[in-house]
């Protein structure tokens, strides 16, 4: 009967192990695709945040965090998981501004608020970042 429990107890280790190391190579997988994403807009500056919503999705939407990235021509988020890209071109950006507020969300310190217009649709998205007010000048 012991040896049993002992087979048992080194099967359930064994497959504990194999799903920590399968665990390990996703992440690293993940990271290193989200780097090339990050490194293709040529940030001038990027740092992690978090994606609070888009106003054309709706109130429903996941929020995610990810990395914020100011390249020559756009303004980039790219969320970890899931996987997503949102680029904003700059010339398209028509305001930012700090908010508490957004699609029905309340945070507790400022987000970051960029509305743009793209072929005459307007749009917006709210990101917490932490330091709101040097984005503003970034984008100014």
């Amino acid at each position: 009967m012991f040896e049993i429990v002992l087979i048992v107890l080194a099967g359930l280790l064994v497959g504990v192990a194999v799903l920590v190391l399968v665990g390990l190579v996703r992440f690293r997988s993940v990271r290193a695709r989200h780097r090339r994403r990050v490194a293709a807009v040529h940030p001038e500056h990027s740092e992690p945040a978090s994606l609070v919503g888009i106003a054309s999705e709706g109130k429903t939407q996941a929020r995610g965090v990810g990395t914020l990235a100011l390249g020559p021509s756009h303004l980039a988020f790219f969320q970890l998981v899931p996987e997503r890209d949102i680029l904003i071109p700059r010339s398209d950006i028509t305001s930012t501004r700090a908010t508490r507020h957004f699609l029905g969300k309340t945070a507790e310190r400022d987000l970051l608020l960029v509305t743009w217009d793209t072929n005459g649709l307007s749009d917006a998205i709210a990101l917490a970042t932490p330091d709101v007010g040097a984005w503003r000048d970034r984008l100014a």
